[in-house]
């Protein structure tokens, strides 16, 4: 609590007293010719009236923490159909918001983004996307938008190879994935005819290059790119806008290759054989072959490429041949390897390996190998796609439309999606509670709650600044993105097994497939609508009755395909009837044994049950020794209870400076003071006889507290009157308080009111004291003046105004019950000589002393 108490000078000086977490009081003293002491008595009077409303002030004081808790709200109340919203970490330069939701439709979640445009944008906005903020990529928002490439082709007299269309249209995406074409020798040309609008923006979110074996051969001008075109296809590049290399477009200088192709090959950390400027120390192994085969697999078929458009692709694929050339895959590289060759491997079609070749280091240890089929790095890719020219299997044209959308990673508009912020957290193990309303029927449900994955992302953008033609980078706001897919149901097995071992709950799978469970499976209890419902599904099956000496086994799925580790019960620990009480604890602000409206629950109480033996002593039951702890909501369930008498207690030593407040009468707290002696020779508050049969059955059992500090007050302030003073020029002064009569400081104990036996539980306090800056009206002065209070046995305590953010023990309280009344010898206050750091004008100043009494640690 908080005593406040003003002072004054004339020249003169005020002050104010204050006490915390337990009530407040303020008292007016002049040192002035008059600030009159005429509402001493009114005050001293409404503080007397004021001890009945103590808890009623200390809890107003505390109400920006209640604030706090109601809005710490679990995460399962909030709707899915309304989303889960972002939160900001760090304000940027532009404002940036999420919202994650799951498509029950589409089976899956996405986060959705936008973000405030940017004036005089250069070209487009890049979304970045992290798992822990510190290491991030750079993504595509594009997914559901209708993105725009050009297929630059190999075309001569022989051949030509515009083959993209054609593949895009045998997968039907059309819709999504606008392609044009021109032959690379027109491209080269005059790439800027054909990349740029009439404004000088671009019209493709990327470029696709390669469909042909050799891409066609090796002319200069005609199969590669040339001095003019390559660094045009780099600034493009450089926008953040797609590159797809096909087969044969980067490749070995051991054949004369792509000169101007191969400058992409640091892009994606490829180590190619022959290239200039790259890591000469690393040498081939003996087997180099040209690595090829028909069928590749995916390294992680539930990454982030393997999502859209195309989703559930197959995990291995039968692909038309093609081959790497003596282009290594670096282990330490940031490029991703996405596919690779299964073995046996050949050489280009002929013999049989199963080894891939390897890259080494001087040491000889390994540092990369030629197996890959795709590999991304960025916005860059390159895909093998096209030895067999122009042919190219349905899988693999999948491959190449995600592709396109994986690494088109400029966006044009102020919005985009995220449908790869997957929800990869697993639910907790799920929990089981029986109900037995009738003997015939046996009704259990099933609960678990969802965890989610964190995101991270922030939006970058250039401005274009007119009067000096120079781009100027933007960052929007860094927002963390929750991504909770929730619940979707659970699977469970019953059988003789009471160790559970892998699918003890025997999961099912759509085709094999571990990534999607067969939510038709007769084992599969759905939740209709999560969030809203608890997560919670019944399962109504009278086998449980006859199967009383098996076990069942229960895991949680998530819509995201996560599963839980398994729950195991015997099936006889939940059938028999037994009954539950559930218990709420709070705090009795104002003491009148109700639970009133913003008063505070208190979580994490050990609650203990007790029956009384018939000797009177009282015996815990086992099951409410060690887990029964009230949660955020102040309330916990002892389950598991057979019809009997209880007495439900909380230990003594668990409710340090807290006590019971009022029971009986209109109260409905079933707490009370008395101290009881229980076999374990601790001491427990106990209720009064609680009931607990068929017709009784879940009852709540309110245990209510009042924190100590309820009933210590500050009954009388110093009053300190300093009266007008004359400041010399030079040096410095001590004003004693004249009237060391009202010196006093008396804190009133009222905790014996409690009952007289409870003192040995009573905690310690202290009483804290602060002084405030001076001022002169709203003009602070007076600087490094203190206040210095002398006890009687001559220890001082002096506050200075200059901490005004911090608190001095003035003392510290034995835990007695009793008026203590502290005359102090003397009090002063101290001015220092007048200097530049020390404003003194004539005048009136004011300043606050605050007191505060607060329990020991």
């Amino acid at each position: 609590m908080k005593w406040m108490s003003k002072f004054l000078l004339i020249l003169v000086l005020i002050s104010n007293f204050i006490v915390n977490v337990s009530s407040v009081a303020a008292t007016d003293i002049n040192t002035g010719v008059t600030t009159s002491l005429e509402n001493e008595n009114d005050f001293l009077n409404s503080l007397k009236e004021s001890q009945v409303f103590l808890p009623d002030q200390r809890e107003s004081l505390t109400q920006k923490n209640q604030t706090l808790t109601s809005l710490m709200q679990p995460l399962n109340q909030l709707k899915q159909s309304e989303g889960i919203p972002s939160t900001t970490i760090k304000k940027g330069d532009f404002e940036l918001n999420g919202n994650y939701s799951f498509d029950d439709t589409a089976d899956s979640g996405s986060v959705k983004l936008n973000w405030d445009k940017l004036p005089n944008l250069a070209d487009g906005y890049k979304v970045k996307r992290s798992t822990d903020n510190e290491k991030w990529e750079e993504i595509s928002t594009n997914y559901g938008k209708k993105v725009k490439i050009l297929n630059v082709y190999p075309k001569d007299a022989n051949l030509d190879a515009d083959f993209l269309i054609g593949w895009m249209a045998k997968i039907n995406a059309e819709n999504s994935i606008a392609v044009e074409s021109v032959p690379l020798s027109d491209f080269n040309n005059n790439p800027d005819k054909y990349l740029k609008a009439d404004d000088g923006s671009y019209k493709y979110d990327g470029l696709y290059f390669g469909s042909a074996d050799s891409n066609g051969g090796w002319v200069a001008g005609v199969n590669d790119l040339t001095e003019k075109s390559q660094p045009v296809v780099a600034k493009f590049a450089d926008t953040g806008r797609s590159i797809i290399l096909g087969h044969d477009t980067i490749t070995t200088a051991g054949q004369g290759g792509h000169p101007w192709f191969n400058k992409f090959a640091p892009k994606l950390d490829l180590w190619v054989r022959g290239l200039q400027n790259q890591n000469n120390d690393y040498t081939m192994g003996t087997n180099h072959i040209w690595l090829s085969g028909t069928q590749v697999k995916f390294i992680d078929p539930n990454g982030d490429l393997a999502q859209y458009p195309n989703k559930g692709l197959p995990e291995v694929m039968d692909i038309q041949q093609t081959h790497t050339v003596d282009q290594y895959y670096l282990y330490n590289s940031d490029a991703i390897r996405w596919m690779v060759f299964l073995p046996t491997f050949s050489n280009n079609g002929s013999g049989s390996f199963n080894e891939p070749d390897y890259l080494y280091d001087r040491q000889g240890k390994k540092v990369g190998d030629d197996n890959w089929y795709l590999i991304t790095k960025n916005n860059y890719a390159m895909i093998q796609t096209g030895h067999t020219t122009g042919a190219c299997t349905p899988d693999e044209a999948k491959i190449i439309a995600n592709t396109i959308y994986y690494t088109s990673t400029l966006n044009t508009s102020n919005s985009g999606t995220d449908p790869k912020a997957n929800d990869k957290a697993a639910p907790n193990a799920p929990t089981l509670t029986s109900n037995d309303t009738n003997n015939d029927k046996f009704d259990l449900t099933i609960n678990s709650q969802d965890n989610p994955s964190y995101y991270y992302y922030q939006v970058t953008g250039n401005v274009n600044d007119k009067t000096t033609n120079k781009l100027t980078p933007k960052s929007s706001d860094v927002i963390q993105q929750q991504a909770l897919s929730d619940i979707k149901g659970y699977f469970y097995a019953i059988d003789s097994n009471s160790n559970p071992g892998t699918n003890a709950a025997n999961v099912k799978y759509k085709d094999s497939d571990p990534s999607k469970v067969d939510t038709s499976a007769a084992n599969f209890l759905k939740v209709t609508q999560p969030n809203t419902n608890g997560n919670s599904a019944t399962l109504t099956n009278q086998q449980l009755l006859k199967n009383s000496k098996n076990y069942i086994h229960v895991v949680a799925v998530d819509r995201d395909n996560n599963i839980s580790t398994v729950q195991t019960q015997k099936i006889s620990d939940l059938v028999p009837s037994k009954r539950s009480v559930r218990v709420k604890v709070w705090m009795d602000s104002n003491y009148n044994g109700i639970i009133d409206t913003n008063e505070k629950i208190k979580a994490n109480m050990p609650i203990h049950i007790f029956k009384k033996n018939t000797d009177d002593s009282y015996e815990e039951l086992q099951q409410t020794s060690n887990s029964n702890i009230t949660g955020d909501d102040g309330t916990c369930s002892v389950n598991n209870l057979q019809s009997n008498t209880y007495y439900v207690g909380l230990k003594i030593s668990d409710c340090r400076a807290m006590f019971p407040t009022v029971s009986g009468g209109k109260s409905i707290s079933q707490l009370i003071n008395n101290k009881a002696n229980t076999i374990s020779h601790d001491n427990y508050f106990l209720t009064t006889a609680i009931i607990v049969n068929k017709d009784n059955d879940n009852r709540t059992v309110n245990l209510g507290l009042i924190d100590q500090l309820g009933f210590i007050s500050i009954t009388k302030l110093p009053q300190l009157n300093f009266g007008i003073s004359l400041i010399p020029y030079a040096g410095s002064i001590s004003l004693p308080n004249p009237n060391k009569d009202e010196n006093t400081l008396t804190i009133n104990d009222n905790r014996t009111s409690l009952q007289t036996d409870l003192a040995d539980y009573f905690v310690p306090y202290k009483v804290n004291i602060q002084l405030s800056a001076f001022k002169q009206g709203k003009e602070k002065g007076l600087q490094g003046s203190s206040i210095t209070l002398t006890f009687p046995n001559e220890n001082t305590v002096t506050v200075s105004s200059e901490q005004t953010d911090k608190q001095l023990l003035l003392t510290q309280q034995p835990s007695q019950n009793t008026e203590d009344t502290t005359k102090f010898k003397n009090i002063s206050l101290n001015v220092p000589q007048k200097s530049i750091a020390t404003i003194i004008k004539p005048g009136t100043y004011t300043a606050t002393i605050t007191y505060e009494i607060e329990d020991t640690p």
